[in-house]
């Protein structure tokens, strides 16, 4: 009758085994790591989020659109402002995710929000979400900005 081998391999055997094991999760771990190194560097950009008609969220920064007022969804002062405010919202997202986004910053407001002039595919979505009814133009020269729009009683 023939012998069947030792089931056990021999202790080098098993340490070489043991290492070789070592070095292929050290470097699975050292892939993952650098892969998510360059994601945050290179790629991810921050997702682009409107908030209203005139103020998005880019990532965690909130930026106040220049040049441009739009009729307010929460904090609207009667039910067709905030209807309007709603149409604004969803021009906005549908120009934000119709192109290119850039954003050319201007300073801060009194609230800590980014102002910024907001161009998709280089036109600016100020004068496209005027053109279109849902925002007046609106413009702070040195800093002045006039009274607001009352959307409950205006027809832009």
């Amino acid at each position: 009758m023939s012998e069947w081998p030792d089931p056990v391999p021999p202790r080098e055997v098993q340490e070489r085994m043991r290492t070789g094991c070592l070095v292929v999760i050290a470097a699975c771990l050292l892939g993952i790591v650098l892969a998510l190194l360059v994601e945050h560097a290179w790629g991810a950009e921050p997702p682009i989020v409107a908030v209203d008609g005139d103020t998005i969220y880019l990532g965690e920064e909130k930026v106040r659109i220049v040049g441009l007022d739009a009729p307010e969804t929460y904090q609207a002062r009667c039910d067709s402002e905030r209807q309007r405010g709603h149409s604004a919202t969803a021009y906005l997202r549908r120009l934000l995710t119709s192109g290119t986004v850039t954003f050319r910053r201007q300073g801060r407001d009194r609230y800590g929000r980014t102002l910024a002039r907001v161009y998709v595919d280089g036109r600016d979505v100020a004068g496209l979400m005027i053109r279109a009814g849902h925002a007046v133009p609106y413009v702070c020269p040195r800093g002045r900005c006039p009274r607001r729009i009352d959307w409950c009683s205006a027809t832009p």
